[in-house]
């Protein structure tokens, strides 16, 4: 039984926009993931790496804007009593500034951001997100738009979603559902509506 959905936030909540390009010029060299770039790092270097990027994040925070039909996907998951959070890479003053952005704040009692454990494709950030929202892995679904978000939850043990965008790469990890618009979570949650009702009419 489906109890609580893991959202990422940047590329699944709001369109993608931080210019990781423009980061990696700013820094000076072809660094990959910035986060996995600065813990490799001296003291120096990891905080020079980091500051540019929170920089940039706080920018897209600023502009961001939510991907189509969130806003009714979210209403809806609130309708079906499902337990709602926030997974990110990203920075907790980020978040912050996205969800007042879009006031999203009541939908969204559970956050995990960078600052709180270890980032995705880890296990780390589910599980301390399980324990917040007091609901096992085995009925968390966890839904994002890159390889990480699909790696982190099948490690965690949840279901999980992969948004898809014409640029993705072809992934490592095989996705449970694949999704080209995230108002098809809807149609996930009564999937699993389904099988419950299936289940409990045996």
């Amino acid at each position: 039984m489906l109890r609580g959905i893991i959202f990422d936030m940047d590329g699944t909540i709001t369109k993608p926009n931080v210019d990781f390009a423009a980061i990696e010029r700013e820094i000076g060299a072809k660094v990959g993931f910035i986060i996995d770039y600065a813990e490799k790092s001296s003291p120096e270097e990891r905080a020079r790496a980091l500051e540019i990027l929170e920089r940039y994040e706080s920018k897209a925070a600023i502009e961001s804007e939510l991907n189509e039909g969130v806003l009714e996907m979210l209403e809806f998951v609130s309708k079906k009593k499902l337990k709602k959070a926030l997974l990110t890479r990203n920075s907790r003053k980020s978040v912050d500034t996205v969800l007042r952005k879009h006031d999203l704040h009541l939908h969204f009692e559970f956050i995990v951001s960078r600052e709180d454990t270890k980032p995705k494709p880890a296990p780390d950030p589910i599980f301390l997100l399980s324990k917040k929202m007091n609901v096992h892995t085995d009925h968390l679904l966890m839904v994002g738009d890159y390889k990480y978000d699909i790696m982190c939850g099948k490690a965690a043990g949840t279901k999980t979603v992969l948004l898809r965008y014409k640029e993705y790469v072809e992934h490592e990890v095989v996705p449970d559902f694949e999704i080209n618009n995230i108002r098809e979570v809807v149609h996930i949650i009564e999937h699993f509506e389904k099988i419950g009702a299936s289940i409990s009419g045996k």
